[in-house]
């Protein structure tokens, strides 16, 4: 079975980081450990302004099967909402890229993810159910109540205490397009976009009303694990992961803090993360990260590779 992936990009991303250099860290981890034909199609999503750059940056790149797509394209309703920021931005495309997908399943990926270990169908989707890895709700209590709102549900439904990791997860094309559905207004000229973008303006009256403001802390995964558990769909399409029988974890956090990572630790066999992300609040240059990681994520020394992370003139 294949997968579908996406990932949302800007140039230069949050903490002013260098995203479209940083990315081919993870392209690079990509085309080493994946298995042929296990993603078969990679959508980056990306400003308008930046498709033609980003089509060009990642050419070499192109046995990863990426289609570039401008936000605009998937999300026309951006338009409206100008000031929408970036980070509201990458989440409602993680969602909204289900009615574009091939597949049922679609792993969603950040510029500083980084691939471990040899990846294959077999560990990401068990008895044909999508792994899915948790994390303590109390993390972030209000992204679970912000969007239990916005569902019109009880925050605490579903396992106690435990609710859905954040990037990379994968996610089911179903689960995703009922999402929408959820979150669709009743009003009929508006979708489950501006639904969503419209409680981010503060200059529109209706959002001076608490039961809004109490709105504003929805994230991508918290309203799809709440969706999917409101629908009863969570075990139709999803299975646990860390567990006895399905020990693999997406996600490790092993990369934090980065001064005192023991790098080969997280690459070793008997680590249990498929991928671990080192994350743009470092504020390190790619090439500097790439270097750390470069003994790793390739198969053998490419001097290519790093000039790839020279600055774009």
């Amino acid at each position: 079975m294949a997968i579908s992936a996406v990932l949302p990009l800007k140039a230069c991303g949050s903490y002013d980081v260098n995203d479209l250099k940083r990315a081919h860290i993870l392209f690079t981890s990509l085309s080493t450990f994946m298995a042929p034909g296990l993603i078969s199609e990679l959508f980056i999503v990306v400003p308008e302004q930046e498709v033609e750059l980003v089509k060009q940056e990642y050419a070499r790149w192109q046995a990863l099967n990426i289609i570039v797509l401008s936000e605009d394209e998937l999300l026309p309703e951006f338009k409206r909402y100008p000031k929408m920021r970036g980070w509201r931005k990458q989440q409602l495309v993680k969602i909204a890229i289900a009615d574009k997908v091939a597949n049922e399943f679609y792993l969603t990926l950040d510029a500083d993810v980084v691939c471990l270990k040899p990846l294959t169908e077999q560990q990401l989707i068990v008895d044909g159910k999508a792994l899915l890895q948790y994390e303590q709700r109390a993390q972030h209590p209000k992204w679970w109540r912000s969007s239990a709102r916005l569902l019109g549900i009880s925050p605490d439904i579903g396992p106690k205490g435990v609710g859905m990791t954040i990037t990379p997860a994968l996610m089911s094309r179903t689960i995703s397009q009922q999402l929408m559905q959820q979150l669709t207004p009743k009003a009929a000229n508006q979708n489950w976009v501006d639904g969503l973008c419209s409680l981010h303006n503060p200059s529109d009256p209706r959002n001076w009303w608490i039961g809004r403001y109490l709105k504003l802390k929805w994230t991508e995964y918290s309203l799809y694990y709440l969706c999917a558990l409101k629908l009863d769909m969570l075990h139709k399409f999803h299975v646990i992961a860390g567990t006895e029988t399905v020990p693999q974890l997406l996600l490790i956090h092993d990369s934090h803090p980065y001064e005192h990572w023991q790098v080969a630790d997280s690459f070793a066999p008997e680590n249990p993360g498929l991928f671990c992300v080192v994350g743009s609040k470092t504020r390190l240059p790619p090439k500097q990260v790439f270097e750390r990681l470069a003994p790793f994520i390739q198969q053998q020394p490419d001097p290519s590779l790093a000039l790839l992370f020279e600055p774009v003139q």
